[in-house]
């Protein structure tokens, strides 16, 4: 019996990953040559809102920015300071640098603007925006005060979330300036 083999991807297919997560299946011509680059790129929840609609351009930048503030600050996994920089991965004698405790403050500032980190918008932002949860996945697993909520009601709250939180960094509808 011959095993049949799957069709190739095309550019623009979304494949779901583990975790609830979703990757695109890019192909881009480099330039200059007549060779392609293909990849998978994961999609974050901020731009599926933003590809569907859901959130606008300014709501999408706040997000973003929300998120390297809170790389910069040293919450994320991938913004955690490297352990070969200390001697036996012991913590350094300065402490934290001046740019992470300002990070720290932005980050404090920005969550009390959307009711503070135990609020339901303060959740969501930390969960789906600064850690990069699916919205489904954080519904589901973390929710708010731990307990489950309905996928739906928590697209609803990350996106009040970053309605409130696009004002708060300046950010307006292209439409209102």
């Amino acid at each position: 019996m011959a095993v049949k083999k799957p069709a190739p991807l095309t550019p623009g297919t979304v494949v779901p990953l583990s975790g609830q997560r979703l990757a695109e299946w890019q192909s881009e011509v480099e330039a200059g040559t007549q060779y392609r680059t293909e990849h998978f790129r994961c999609i974050d929840s901020l731009a599926l809102l933003l590809r569907h609609g859901t959130i606008t351009t300014a709501m999408h930048e706040a997000g973003a920015r929300f998120h390297r503030t809170f790389v910069t600050a040293q919450m994320h996994p991938s913004g955690a300071p490297p352990l070969d920089r200390a001697r036996s991965g012991a913590p350094s004698r300065e402490g934290l640098s001046e740019r992470v405790v300002m990070a720290r403050q932005s980050l404090d500032r920005a969550l009390d603007a959307v009711g503070g980190i135990n609020s339901p918008g303060g959740c969501a932002l930390w969960h789906v925006v600064g850690l990069g949860c699916s919205v489904k996945e954080w519904s589901v697993r973390e929710g708010w005060n731990h307990r489950p909520i309905n996928p739906h009601e928590a697209k609803g709250i990350v996106i009040t979330a970053l309605g409130v939180l696009a004002p708060y960094y300046g950010y307006r509808r292209r439409d209102e300036r």
